[in-house]
């Protein structure tokens, strides 16, 4: 899976990252429609976390050194917070410090599983690497 990864350069998911930061935003600061897509309590929390999760996901594939991930991890959070100050503006949306707290659990979610992904890739590189021997 992770050689499909390697299709798109780094411009290119920089450009997709921008696209879903539009969306998102535009999503975020429209009036809520009556079709809910997820029909459950907390369906928000789970959109907010789905989203920052996606958003980690491309920024990390079009910057990846270890302070750079720092860097969009706080950033991400800052446009999580900025959505939330936009849309007291909007007076038919509320804000919610669950949503920032579901924003971070989506960014965090990701660097987790980014993380294993790469341990475990190292574990079998070296697993491999010792077969060959």
């Amino acid at each position: 899976m992770s050689q499909y990864l390697y299709l798109l350069s780094k411009k290119q998911f920089k450009v997709i990252f921008f696209i879903t930061v539009i969306f998102i935003l535009y999503k975020a600061l429209m009036p809520p429609s009556e079709e809910h897509f997820l029909n459950f309590q907390n369906a928000d929390k789970l959109l907010h976390a789905g989203a920052f999760f996606v958003l980690s996901f491309l920024l990390n594939r079009a910057s990846s050194s270890i302070t750079k991930r720092i860097r969009n991890m706080l950033s991400l959070l800052a446009f999580g917070v900025l959505i939330e100050v936009l849309q007291s503006f909007t007076g038919y949306r509320e804000v919610s410090l669950g949503d920032v707290l579901a924003d971070l659990i989506g960014i965090l979610f990701f660097q987790l599983t980014y993380s294993l992904l790469k341990e475990w890739q190292l574990k079998r590189r070296k697993k491999n690497n010792i077969k060959d021997k």
